[in-house]
């Protein structure tokens, strides 16, 4: 017994210890969609085409494809240097919300796309999950 709790105390120290290394990682691995997405690795066009079909008008959609693509360049960026590592969460997570409510209406989609929009609805909804995670974890600095 003693050597299990032993064990398991050891385990913890070692797991606190390396604690920054797994939120650098963790960071990094959160802010790679939207970095992605913004240096243009991702295509955009759907997304473009689908902000038009939900009534955006036509001379708009690359205005707000380009802030859109500025907003997750920046704030990704600060997400994983750890710069202002709040503001940026909240900035991605308010950018995410309307996008996936746009991009993944898994509710209005043809039967034959119902499951993917789905799928990527709640893939969406995990990463704003570790975005909310980042903004209001304790320890953090104010930013």
């Amino acid at each position: 017994m003693r050597s299990a709790l032993a064990r398991e105390s050891r385990l913890a120290g070692e797991l606190t210890a390396m604690a920054p290394f797994g939120a650098i990682a963790a960071r990094f691995c959160l802010a790679l969609i939207f970095l992605a997405n913004g240096l243009g690795v991702v295509d955009q066009s759907r997304a473009a085409s689908e902000l038009a079909a939900h009534g955006m008008p036509t001379a708009l959609v690359p205005v707000f494809m380009l802030a859109g693509r500025a907003l997750q360049i920046v704030a990704g960026t600060a997400l994983v240097l750890g710069v202002r590592e709040r503001l940026a969460a909240f900035a991605l997570a308010a950018f995410l919300v309307p996008a996936t409510l746009v991009a993944h209406d898994f509710w209005a989609s043809p039967e034959t796309e119902r499951a993917a929009q789905l799928v990527n609805f709640l893939k969406n909804a995990a990463m704003l999950g570790g975005l909310l995670f980042v903004a209001f974890r304790e320890g953090l600095r104010p930013s």
